[in-house]
């Protein structure tokens, strides 16, 4: 069977939400298996999986943000008999915005919370990457100089040329993107996390988040790089259900 969208490990059978996570550029949905025991019984873990990479390796890498909301999009909201949050590292925030927006316009189901996490706004995406013009080994390069790539992957030649694949698919799809003019707000509350020693998004980027939302905004720096997400999962998890439980609470 060709494998879908979405992923699950051992989802609890008596959970009161649903929090999608999106990975980063370049990588894929197994960052989060380990997530759904540290985040508890009552949250179930869906992570998304773009294709061209790990389980869906064979497949071509998507290209432009239209492309993934269309596979994506309907798979979310035909599992969506709970409440749900999103939480969206680096390019996965960026699509994990977009995601919630078409979740609600065309299916009536906005989020409860959205966290983005080491990503900066949808109005600030920066300069094109022009990734066109490298080798597989210079783009991975220039993605680990910048600290949006780990340092590991741009040593082993063979794990840049996997990495590289579906990074220029990824990079395609920032490049292409354009900012919503209307209906740009989550009716939701908004979290804008990054790791304090990550240059690539500074506090000045990070704060730019909570301007996109209708809800309450807040902002947090963790401990740790862009990556921060990954070498801490304990906390990230823990603070990511306060998130969630806390939002699902009658009194907030």
């Amino acid at each position: 069977m060709k494998p879908g969208p979405l992923v699950e490990w051992d989802p609890p059978r008596d959970a009161e939400a649903v929090l999608v996570c999106l990975p980063h550029a370049g990588s894929g949905a197994f960052q989060f298996r380990t997530w759904q025991e540290l985040l508890g019984p009552d949250i179930a873990l869906l992570a998304v999986q773009l294709p061209g990479r790990e389980n869906r390796w064979r497949e071509e890498p998507a290209t432009g943000m239209a492309e993934v909301l269309d596979e994506v999009a309907p798979a979310v909201a035909a599992r969506l008999g709970l409440p749900y949050f999103v939480f969206g590292h680096s390019m996965g925030a960026l699509v994990g915005y977009e995601l919630a927006r078409a979740l609600g316009r065309e299916h009536g189901r906005w989020p409860r919370g959205f966290v983005a996490s080491a990503c900066r706004a949808p109005d600030d995406q920066g300069e094109p990457s022009g990734s066109a013009r490298l080798t597989d080994q210079q783009l991975v390069d220039e993605l680990v100089a910048e600290g949006v790539v780990p340092a590991a992957v741009g040593a082993n030649s063979r794990l840049a040329a996997a990495v590289a694949r579906p990074l220029r698919g990824d990079n395609a799809i920032c490049d292409s993107y354009t900012p919503p003019v209307e209906d740009t707000l989550l009716p939701c509350p908004l979290g804008a996390w990054r790791g304090q020693d990550d240059a690539g998004v500074t506090d000045d980027h990070i704060r730019k988040w909570p301007a996109w939302s209708a809800g309450a905004g807040t902002v947090r720096t963790f401990p740790g790089d862009h990556f921060y997400h990954l070498a801490d999962p304990h906390r990230v998890t823990a603070e990511l259900r306060a998130f969630v439980l806390g939002l699902l609470s009658p009194h907030s």
